[in-house]
C-alpha cells in the first residue's frame, strides 16, 4: 500500500533517523554533517530519511549534494508542502531500521545516549518505545545550553497496559513525550495523524502503551534549538504559546484508558480532573509569558483571564494592568485593519513607547498625524480621546481607544 513502512528484510539497519525539513537551508550543513560524522565513526548500520517539504530555498540543492557522497542518505520531496507534521509522518512511514527517531532540522543528537538508547530497545524486545527529556540551547549565544525540558530521576518503565501508572508519573513531572525512539514494528499502531482534540505526543504515548512496554530516561538525547537567529518562531515555542487546550485533551484520553484498562487505578474524577487542572494552569502560564514576549497583548490578556476562572493571578513579566490597556490598543487597531483601513492614524495621546510596544498590524500601518500621505488610502484616526480630526474624509473611520478599553477590565487585586 502506498506510503505503507516497508517491509522488514535481514538486511533492515538497526537505526533510522528522520529528518522532515522545510526552507531550513542554514541549518542542513550543519545538521548532516554532525549527524553522519556522528553515526559512520559510531559504525552503526543505519540510515538517514530525508522529506523536503516542496523547499523554496537551497534545500535541493544540500540534500542532492550531500546524498551524493553519502549513500545511506534517503531523501524524497514532497509535490506540494503538506504541512509540518505530515511531512514527519512521510518520513516515519519511509523508515526501514529496527528502532526510528525523529529529529528536527534545527535539532541535534546527543550521539552516546541516542545510541546507548538504540542499543537498549535493540536488545529488549518488549520496549515499543524509549522517552527522554531534551535540552534547550540558544543559537544566538554560540548553542549555549540554557535549560533541560522536564527533569525526574532514574528510570522508569511502564508495561503494556499501565496507563494509571504512566498518567501519574506524567502529571507529577509535568513530562511533555514529544522526544522519543520507536520500534518500527510498532509505528503503524502509534503514529498517524494529528488529533484535534488531544495533543498528539500523548496521544502516541497512549498508543505506544498499548502496544508494549515504554521506558523513561533521564537523560537527553537530543539539544533543541530553543532560541533562534532567525525570524521564524520555533515549533516548540508556538505549541507552548497555544496547545494547553490540546494538552488537557491528551491527558484526559491517557486518564479514559487507565478507566477502561485499570479499573481502580485512578482515583475520583473529582480528583483527576483537578490535578490536570493544575497541569494545564501552570502551561497557560507559561503560555501567557510567551505572549507577552511577543507582543501578542490580546492573546496574553485571554489566558490570563482564563487563568483568573481559577483565582490564578501568575507573574508573567508584564504588570496584568498593563496587558489589559495594550490589549485594548493592539485590538483597536486590528478592528482599524480589518474594517478596511490601509493606514491607522494614531493620536498625540497614544505615546510612541506604547507603539513601540506594539507588533507590526497585518493589512494596515501605523502613522502619525504629521505622517499623512495625500495618496488615496482609507484611514483610520484611533485615538484615546473622541472627536473628529481636520484631516478626516467622509471615507475615513474613526476609532475611539477609550471604548474598547471598555472590552477589557483590568484585573481585581489579588487576594
Amino acid at each position: 500500500m502506498p506510503g505503507s513502512p516497508p517491509l522488514p528484510s535481514e538486511s533492515a539497519p538497526l537505526l533510522s533517523l528522520c529528518l522532515a525539513t522545510y526552507n531550513r537551508a542554514r541549518y542542513l550543513d550543519r545538521y548532516l554533517t554532525h549527524h553522519l560524522g556522528a553515526l559512520d565513526a559510531a559504525g552503526i548500520d543505519y540510515e538517514l530519511v530525508v522529506s523536503d517539504n516542496c523547499s523554496t530555498d537551497e534545500t535541493p540543492q544540500i540534500l542532492a549534494r550531500y546524498s551524493a557522497q553519502h549513500p545511506r542518505m534517503r531523501v524524497s520531496r514532497q509535490l506540494r508542502n503538506v504541512g509540518a507534521y505530515p511531512n514527519i509522518l512521510a518520513t516515519l512511514h519511509q523508515a526501514c531500521g529496527e528502532v526510528v527517531v525523529s529529529i528536527a532540522d534545527d535539532d541535534l543528537m546527543i550521539a552516546e545516549t541516542l545510541l546507548d538508547y538504540v542499543q537498549r530497545m535493540a536488545d529488549d524486545p518488549a520496549l515499543v518505545m524509549i522517552q527522554s527529556p531534551w535540552l534547550l540551547v540558544d543559537e544566538t549565544k554560540d548553542n549555549a545550553v540554557i535549560g533541560k525540558f522536564y527533569d525526574f530521576e532514574g528510570d522508569w518503565r511502564f508495561e503494556s497496559g499501565q496507563y494509571g501508572n504512566c498518567l501519574a508519573f506524567v502529571l507529577q513531572n509535568h513530562v511533555f513525550p514529544e522526544c522519543w525512539l520507536i520500534r518500527r514494528s510498532a509505528l503503524p499502531s502509534i503514529a498517524g495523524p494529528i488529533p484535534k482534540f488531544a495533543y498528539s505526543f500523548f496521544h502516541m504515548l497512549a498508543n505506544a502503551l498499548w502496544k508494549g512496554d515504554v521506558l523513561f530516561c533521564p537523560q537527553p538525547h537530543l539539544a533543541a534549538t530553543a532560541v533562534s537567529k532567525g525570524q521564524s518562531a520555533q515549533v516548540g515555542n508556538t505549541e507552548a504559546m497555544e496547545s494547553w487546550d490540546i494538552y488537557r485533551g491528551g491527558l484526559e484520553l491517557m486518564a479514559s484508558y487507565a478507566r477502561q484498562f485499570n479499573p481502580g487505578a485512578l482515583p475520583n474524577a473529582t480528583s483527576v480532573g483537578a490535578v490536570i487542572t493544575d497541569f494545564v494552569c501552570e502551561r497557560m502560564t507559561v503560555a501567557a509569558k510567551l505572549q507577552a514576549h511577543a507582543k501578542n497583548w490580546s492573546n496574553a490578556y485571554q489566558i490570563l483571564r482564563r487563568l483568573h476562572a481559577y483565582e490564578l493571578t501568575p507573574p508573567i513579566g508584564v504588570d496584568h494592568d498593563d496587558v489589559a490597556r495594550l490589549a485594548a490598543i493592539e485590538t483597536a487597531f486590528v478592528e482599524c485593519a480589518q474594517l478596511g483601513a490601509s493606514e491607522i492614524v494614531v493620536g498625540a495621546s497614544v505615546p510612541d513607547h506604547i507603539l513601540e510596544r506594539m507588533n507590526p498590524i497585518e493589512g494596515a500601518r501605523l502613522i502619525r498625524l504629521s505622517e499623512i500621505d495625500p495618496g488615496d488610502v482609507r484611514r483610520a484616526y484611533c485615538v484615546l480621546e473622541t472627536g473628529p480630526d481636520a484631516s478626516m474624509r467622509p471615507q475615513d473611520l474613526s476609532c475611539d481607544i477609550l471604548k474598547v478599553m471598555e472590552r477589557f477590565p483590568i484585573f481585581p487585586p489579588a487576594t
